[in-house]
């Protein structure tokens, strides 16, 4: 073979050598830059969060957490158009499906896997449109916000959905190896339980002559119910497990309730949640509000409120109406 034919096959070997390890070094270099880039707007959100958290006024809370929102989405959006090349935010939930393809999840596991990410799917939608949850409340530094509240068929019945996102429950990651010392497994630990649910509806109050204030023994409402519960019937307590770029430290979760009786008008609510530090110190959070019920919550007039049960309670006993020692109907109703 000619001398120089040789160098110049040494020489375009070489080249061709050094543009592939270029590219590697620049793919790597790359890809560091993004992982740096989304760590710090994931980290700059983590920081600004839980001062909007703690603003009582749901004016003020809300209006801080659009803006907040507003800037996050925002800054994924220009982080993926710098990055095009790893524009990939469903790392776990792909690892999921081919979990699945594989047999390691069987098809009841992966259905309720399922569910789940379309949950999140939504809610990860409502937060990047105008979040505006129509119940929003602050404690003990989290919030809980019931953003869509709606009426829907379930189980072939109707019943009133209140999807949830709870703000600021303590989370941890514990990294174990597997067996054979060749990969490590992350778990995320969320400690965060709802301890109690109340619901208190009432009626319209009697009303009171033009010029009189309220009196103690005046007549209680012409209606009381009550509905006691926990734990919602769902609860995703990890949404960026479904969505990476979910935003940090909110559990979701969805409850169901039945109808409300026709006689009610307004509802208070009371929730009750704890959550724990890493040290296992723990942080109660109670959550309140008044509502009036719309007429699309309610059952029709003249309709039986299945599964009610009656019952005669002293009103001294729950704080009301003081020295009139009159009883009043209670109707106690449990979900979950």
């Amino acid at each position: 073979m000619n001398p120089l034919f040789r160098l110049v096959l040494l020489l375009a070997a070489v080249i061709g050598l050094g543009g592939y390890v270029l590219r590697e070094y620049l793919g790597e270099k790359a890809g560091y830059e993004a992982r740096i880039d989304l760590d710090r707007i994931e980290r700059t959100f983590d920081e600004r969060a839980p001062a909007a958290r703690e603003l009582g006024s749901s004016q003020d809370y809300g209006d801080e957490m659009r803006g907040l929102l507003r800037w996050y989405f925002g800054a994924l959006r220009e982080h993926d158009n710098r990055f095009p090349d790893f524009k990939n935010h469903e790392q776990h939930w792909r690892q999921i499906e081919h979990e699945h393809a594989t047999g390691r999840i069987k098809g009841p596991e992966f259905e309720a896997y399922q569910a789940n990410h379309t949950a999140v799917e939504d809610a990860y939608k409502a937060l990047t449109t105008d979040y505006d949850p129509p119940l929003s409340a602050s404690s003990a530094g989290q919030h809980f916000d019931f953003w869509r509240i709606e009426r829907v068929q379930k189980d072939g019945k109707p019943k009133i959905r209140l999807d949830f996102a709870w703000w600021g429950p303590q989370r941890k990651d514990e990294a174990a190896e597997r067996a054979d010392s060749t990969t490590v497994v992350h778990h995320l630990i969320v400690n965060a339980a709802v301890t109690g649910f109340d619901i208190t509806l009432l009626g319209d109050e009697p009303a009171v002559p033009l010029g009189r204030k309220k009196k103690a023994d005046d007549a209680p409402a012409q209606f009381h119910a009550e509905m006691h519960g926990d734990e919602p019937e769902v609860k995703i307590p990890d949404p960026d497990h479904y969505v990476d770029l979910f935003p940090a430290n909110v559990v979701l979760g969805t409850y169901y309730l039945d109808l409300f009786p026709h006689e009610a008008t307004h509802l208070h609510i009371q929730l009750g949640a704890v959550t724990r530090t890493v040290e296992g110190h723990e942080l109660p959070a109670t959550f309140v509000w008044d509502v009036p019920i719309k007429e699309d919550w309610k059952l029709a007039q003249g309709q039986a409120w299945e599964g009610a049960t009656v019952e005669t309670r002293d009103p001294d006993e729950e704080g009301g109406g003081e020295g009139s020692g009159a009883e009043r109907p209670a109707i106690a109703r449990g979900h979950r």
